[in-house]
Parts: C-alpha cells; structure tokens; sequence
C-alpha cells in the first residue's frame, strides 16, 4: 500500500503545486463506510478539496452500526478487531481507548473453548437437558484435535488422510464424526451427544447501477464471488436466569446427530441459532443474551417481526433450559444486513469456483487501459464496497493527456483486498489503496504538464 501522508506546500511536489495552479479534480466517493471515509481522508490530506461523499442512508459507518438499547451501546455489525501488529482498525481503536479484553474462546475461530474469564459455557439439548462438561471436554478436545489437522489442507491443499475430499469443511465433519463412531469406550448415547455437537458447532462457521455496462470480466468476478448474511440478536431481560457462572448457552439438537446438512426448511429456520452469548459485565449491559443467526434462514428470520423473533427464542430458551417459566425479553435488537437495500448481506466470501483473482479484478478501475470492452446489460447481484469517482478539469489535463485514460471510477471495500476481505481493516486498506491511486496518477499528470 502507497503512503498517504501530507504534501503539505512543498513547491517541489508536482501534485500540491498542479492542485493549487492548475485546478481541482472532483472526485465523488460513494458510501460512507470505512473504505470511502478513509479513502476521503487520504484525499483531503493530500490537498484535494473538491471531494464529495455521498450516503444513501441516514447515518455513517457501513456494516459498522452502534444503536442504543436502554442505557447500553450495542454494535449490530462489526465486532471483531482480526489481528494486532500492522493492522489499522487495531491501532485506530487503540489510540481511542476502545479496545477491551479478548477472551479464550475469542482467540480463534476455529478452536472450540469451553472457559473464559467470564464463566464456563453451557451446552444444553433440546429436551432440556445439560450435556456433562467431562462429554463437552472430550468433544472439545477432538475437534481442537482434528482443527489442527485442517491446517494441513491450506498449506498442501489437501488434509492428511482424505483423498477424495476436496472441502476443508467436509473433512472437519467426517473426521470428528469417525474418530467418535469409532470410540470404543464411549456408550452409544454419549456418541449420540458428542456427534450432534458437531451439528452446532458447524452452524456457527459457517445491475442497472453502471451505465455503459460494467466490462465483462468484472461481471462474472461479481458472480463468482459470495455475500453472506450473519445477524445478531440482542435479547434484554428484567433479571437473569441463567446461572452467575454461565457465560453462554449452546444449543444441541439430539436428532440432528446423523444429519448431514446446515440448512433447513423456512418454518426451522430458528434452528440455525446455536445459542446465546451472555454479555458481560451486566453493570455496562445489563441482563442481555446475544445470539447470531447466518446463511438464508437469517434472511427468513428478517422477515419476522420482532414480536415473533422474540417469542420463539424465548421458547427456543425455555426448551433447553428446561425452565418453562422463562418470561419474555424486555425488548429485543437485531439486525437486517440481508435485505437492507443498501448492503444486501453483511460480508463478502470467496465460495466454491472464485478465487483471489476474481478479488482483484472487482477492485480493477475503469475504464480498463487495456480493454473497453463491456458485457451487455449489468449485474444484478451486490457486493459491499464503494465507488470514487473522478474528473479531470479539461481546461488543465487536457492538453497533456495524450493517449492517457485517467481513471474514472475505482472500487474499494473489503470484497476488493484479496488479503483482507471480509474484514474491516480490509475495507480500510482498500479506501486508502484508491484514493493512492488518484494521488499517483494526478502526480504523474502535473508531472508531464511542467
């Protein structure tokens, strides 16, 4: 990534001084999320002034949404920081004292932690029954154990043992499923447990716009690639009920132990809930439960009311628990990333026949130096991201451009870093990969106007 800092008045800098004679380029970012407010930024430290962000909604931030509920700031987007040393978000957030204490089962979002500094979690059936925390420690221990040998699968492309598997998730299934038939200690009902474990666990891991038509490359990389939708749901009660040394409550459906899907009919889609975190500490939150939901039984769950979403956690809770007199939440906050015009899902994936190539040619500005050429019509699927785009003033560039093609609109947001995508620092990097782009080539231009 190009280095962005000030230009300050140096008279010997091609750029400061053709910004201050020779005229203003407008540039118009649109999307006020971490990529075009950091793309704006860089641009503004550089001397642009004619920079114009545009929102279509009614507040800043992107899939960064802080919303209050009662005394308490709960985020309905981003939550994670991913990783420390080099990473923007990290230092940004430390600078504003806004960081707090990772826990152990926070580390990693592959390993499976039964403690944290906050408590022990606990795993519950459906008929409202607490599975033993010796049978959760087993568990935990194989699939950390089998977790390990999945690194295997990213380093050689294929994990030790499973030649016809071409999935690390499929392999991570049937081998913890093997390892637990095969268990000659263990009684047929402990297996039972232990194998619709891995059923909750895998749940939680789980074009009219452009005007000629984007080029044809562009469009099946937007194809190619994946926007997946994770919600939140925030449910806030009067007191608590659960135990003082729960930190959270993990569901585990017994008659799911031989199944071999993650999907479920629209009438289940409730089932993809895999439980509820409890929120600590109570003094800044209060007596709040936080549950995810992911995949399309999230867009099914959004087109429910929140009375409804409401009342079935609160049976989903009174059903695991056992305790039939769970009252009702207070109230209840949960998030749309997936129908929200604006997003239409919360993160971009590389899925099954994309690759880091597709990433770089979404990110790819136009017009193409070497190629116009455009596929009819346009894309009617979305990616998250942002556009900038930029004019040159004629009276200033245009006796020098010559057979240049100055960029016109380039894409950032973290579907275009094909490092850091799906992440927030990614869609950082990305703004200020852009607006370095802008910096260099209207350098360049003043350049060979002198």
């Amino acid at each position: 990534m190009q280095s962005c800092e000030s230009s300050g008045d140096s008279a010997d800098d091609p750029l400061s001084r053709g910004l201050r004679r020779r005229g203003q380029p407008r540039v118009v970012v649109i999307g006020a999320g971490l990529a075009g407010l950091a793309a704006a930024k860089a641009l503004l430290e550089q001397g642009f002034t004619d920079v114009t962000v545009l929102e279509a909604s009614s507040r800043i931030g992107g899939r960064v949404q802080s919303v209050k509920l009662g005394h308490a700031t709960f985020e309905l987007g981003a939550t994670w920081i991913h990783g420390s040393h080099g990473n923007p978000i990290y230092h940004l957030a430390e600078a504003n004292g806004l960081l707090e204490e990772t826990t152990d089962g926070e580390r990693s979002v592959g390993r499976i932690s039964l403690y944290s500094k906050n408590g022990v979690a606990c795993y519950l059936t459906n008929h409202g029954c607490r599975i033993p925390k010796d049978v959760v420690e087993e568990f935990s221990d194989l699939y950390n154990e089998v977790y390990n040998l999945t690194q295997e699968f990213f380093r050689h492309g294929k994990p030790v043992n499973a030649e016809s598997q071409n999935s690390v998730g499929v392999f991570t299934r049937e081998e913890v499923r093997n390892r637990i038939r095969g268990d000659p200690d263990d009684p047929e009902a402990t297996k039972r447990l232990k194998l619709a474990m891995i059923q909750q666990y895998l749940k939680t891991q789980h074009a009219s716009f452009f005007r000629p038509g984007l080029p044809a490359e562009k469009v099946a990389a937007i194809h190619r690639l994946g926007i997946g939708t994770t919600d939140k749901i925030f449910l806030e009660f009067e007191e608590p009920f659960w135990g003082p040394e729960c930190n959270s409550l993990q569901f585990v459906w017994e008659d799911e132990a031989e199944s071999h899907t993650l999907t479920y009919p629209p009438e289940l889609w409730y089932r993809k809930i895999c439980g509820f975190d409890v929120l600590y500490p109570p003094e800044r939150y209060g007596h709040v439960l936080s549950g995810w939901i992911c995949g399309e039984e999230a867009l099914v769950m959004e087109k429910w009311d929140d009375e409804a979403v409401a009342e079935i956690c609160t049976e989903m809770l009174r059903q695991f628990t056992g305790n039939p007199n769970i009252p009702k939440p207070r109230r209840i906050l949960r998030s749309a990333w997936g129908s929200n015009p604006y997003f239409r899902g919360s993160y971009s994936y590389t899925q099954v026949g994309s690759s880091g190539a597709d990433v770089e040619k979404l990110a790819k500005p136009l017009p193409y130096t070497e190629s116009s050429k455009t596929a009819q019509g346009s894309s009617s699927k979305q990616l998250p991201g942002h556009l900038l785009s930029s004019k040159c003033p004629e009276q200033s560039l245009e006796p020098n451009r010559g057979s240049i093609k100055p960029m016109q609109v380039l894409f950032s947001g973290e579907a275009t870093h094909r490092k850091y995508y799906s992440t927030t620092h990614g869609a950082l990097l990305s703004g200020q990969r852009e607006a370095a782009r802008l910096i260099e080539m209207y350098r360049d231009l003043f350049q060979q106007g002198t």
